[in-house]
């Protein structure tokens, strides 16, 4: 760790997932001074219940509503009825990756060409797949796999053992049956059929392997070149305007300004050469209005410094809900008598399960419990009829907004919908009862003393056409943020999304071998439709207005775009209109992935950290 200082060679915004990614890899050169300034704490500095919580495996839902949490909250969504919806975010180093639910799920090609094709040079498959490699060692293997992975990253990831049998062959054959592959690797960029999910878990250790026990290793902590402050908010980059006689120049960023938020101290630092802002979806976009870079009109002239209407625009996220089926006496054991004993405290039933994690690494405690998932094509392109159907829908939906994106985006998205090989719906398996509150919280399954047990099919739309929007409002102590992420605002996501709801009941609940496992007529989530009750398209409709809910992948808000069509970062990562400012985190993405988005924030700030370092370093710099 480098001693006290007051200028840096680089400074990086926010120790989060891709912000430390960034600091790892710019200090291998020890000629740059590095400072990482986190609002959040370090995982030594945490009461112990949440530095427990951060590492065990399976505990990451007690950390929700604590001080490692942002807790943000969306504003009023029209098209779910009014509903806020509340949502974590990690605030601690390491940021989310922290205190998600360990879901590494690889981007796919189409996608990452999207990027590309959208004015990014750089950025295609074939390079950005490199990327995302070097993020990540397979620590355990499934049995499945074809042949070991030779990837050395920092990250431990760790498959199940049990795909040969169980709930997760029963759901890969049903996918087969189906006529889709069953059970593939998630990290090979390929497009439609069953999926191995992996975890983000040293399974060695039966830990959480996230990005500050991986990239920030004790190696990478005692680099001399390196600082961390954690504690501490950002309140201001500090820009240097271009002078009247260059009215086309570009603004520099000198340094920052921030608040140690334990004793309300206020101190500057100088930047030498370069600020890198990885705050994330919500905070990186905060700091550039706070600095007067954003849409002119919204900020005021007196407070404008760059004008760069995109700042806080596109914001994207997948829409979820999900759909449980009561199983029969008579199907594989499921995991609902180890939560009602987790809701009820049962000592016994928790007790036995702590002893197997802390003896062997092993049990309900070692895992998220998530090990299957597929993402499937639209349905209804399985006949003639339903393609002609599809093609009605094309063509009412209308074009969403004005704007060379939103043209752009609908080809795209329109391209996907219509393509057998590529995936509009992603479906994540999990053996026990799941549903959400109407605010986004996760429901606890029924305690009135039944011991039923559920499977549960999680739905997300993997490519929205709805975007939103993120801003600061207010000002001084009412300071905060809009959040609005405009779900279903275009008219054709709600259809798409329906029709796949409507498919977990017409196609995988009547498929076998899942199909004979499910009890005819069984039970539902409280709340949800009766049984056969989704065939009908408004019922299904319906449905998603009232209990849908935004998964925790928010892209977009400081999207890699061409300027004219409200990108924020250009392929470099540089903020339009700056010298020496950049962007490195999940708000960079165009084009959300079609799942979750940890995998894809690693690969972008590994990405992104060559290019910086490439920049840096070159002839010119």
């Amino acid at each position: 760790m480098a001693a006290e200082t007051s200028a840096f060679d680089v400074m990086i915004v926010g120790g989060g997932t891709a912000g430390l990614v960034v600091a790892s890899r710019l200090s291998e050169d020890s000629s740059l001074q590095v400072l990482v300034l986190e609002a959040g704490l370090d995982l030594p500095q945490m009461p112990e219940k949440l530095m427990q919580a951060v590492l065990t495996p399976a505990a990451n839902t007690q950390l929700y509503k604590t001080p490692v949490d942002w807790e943000l909250k969306t504003d009023p969504q029209e098209n779910l009825n009014g509903r806020e919806l509340g949502f974590p975010q990690g605030r601690m180093l390491g940021g989310s990756s922290g205190l998600n639910g360990l879901s590494f799920t690889g981007s796919v090609k189409a996608v990452v060409d999207g990027w590309a094709e959208l004015g990014n040079p750089g950025w295609e498959w074939p390079v950005f797949s490199q990327s995302l490699a070097q993020t990540y060692t397979v620590a355990k293997a499934p049995h499945l796999a074809a042949k070991p992975s030779s990837n050395q990253g920092p990250l431990q990831i760790a498959y199940s053992d049990d795909y040969t049998g169980g709930w997760p062959k029963i759901w890969a054959d049903t996918i087969e049956s189906l006529g889709f592959p069953g059970a593939q690797d998630g990290l090979t960029g390929q497009a439609s059929g069953g999926l191995m999910i992996p975890d983000t878990v040293d399974p060695f250790m039966g830990i959480r392997s996230y990005a500050a026990n991986t990239y920030l290793s004790p190696e990478v902590r005692g680099r001399p070149n390196l600082t961390v402050r954690t504690g501490v908010e950002v309140k201001t980059v500090l820009l240097k305007k271009p002078g009247r006689d260059e009215p086309d120049g570009d603004a520099i960023a000198t340094g920052v300004e921030f608040t140690d938020l334990t004793t309300g101290a206020t101190t500057t630092v100088t930047a030498r050469r370069e600020i890198v802002i990885s705050a994330g979806t919500f905070g990186s976009s905060k700091l550039l209005e706070l600095s007067g870079i954003g849409d002119a009109r919204r900020l005021g002239a007196d407070h404008v410094v760059v004008d760069v209407a995109g700042v806080g625009e596109n914001l994207q996220n997948h829409p979820i809900t999900t759909v449980s089926f009561e199983v029969v006496d008579a199907a594989p054991p499921t995991k609902d008598t180890f939560l009602r004993a987790a809701i009820r405290q049962d000592e016994q039933i928790l007790g036995v399960a702590m002893k197997e994690y802390m003896e062997h690494r092993t049990g309900p405690f070692a895992s998220s419990g998530v090990t299957s998932a597929a993402q499937l094509p639209l349905p209804m392109l399985d006949t003639p009829e339903g393609v002609k159907e599809l093609e009605g829908l094309l063509g009412t939906t209308g074009t969403g907004p004005n704007g060379s994106f939103a043209v752009a985006h609908e080809k795209f998205v329109r391209a996907i919908l219509s393509s057998r090989s590529e995936s509009s719906g992603y479906y994540i398996f999990g053996p026990a009862y799941a549903a959400f509150n109407p605010d986004g919280t996760s429901a606890l399954p029924p305690m009135d003393g039944s011991e039923d047990n559920y499977i549960t099919i999680i739905l997300m739309l993997t490519h929205p056409l709805s975007r939103g929007s993120v801003h600061v409002v207010g000002a001084g102590a009412n300071r905060t943020l809009a959040i609005d992420p405009g779900y279903f605002s275009h008219p054709l996501d709600l259809e798409v999304m329906a029709r796949h709801v409507q498919f977990i009941e017409q196609g995988l609940a009547t498929t076998e071998p899942l199909a004979k496992w499910l009890k005819p007529n069984g039970k539902r989530a409280v709340g949800a439709p009766d049984a056969g009750a989704l065939n009908d398209l408004e019922v299904a409709k319906e449905f998603i207005r009232d209990r849908a809910v935004g998964a925790h992948h928010f892209t977009g808000s400081c999207s890699m775009l061409p300027r004219e069509m409200g990108g924020v970062v250009d392929p470099q990562l540089r903020v339009y209109g700056t010298a020496n400012l950049r962007v490195c985190d999940a708000s960079v993405i165009s084009l959300t992935p079609r799942a979750n988005t940890q995998a894809t924030v690693y690969g972008v700030a590994e990405h992104g950290a060559k290019i910086i370092k490439g920049s840096l370093f070159s002839v010119s710099g």
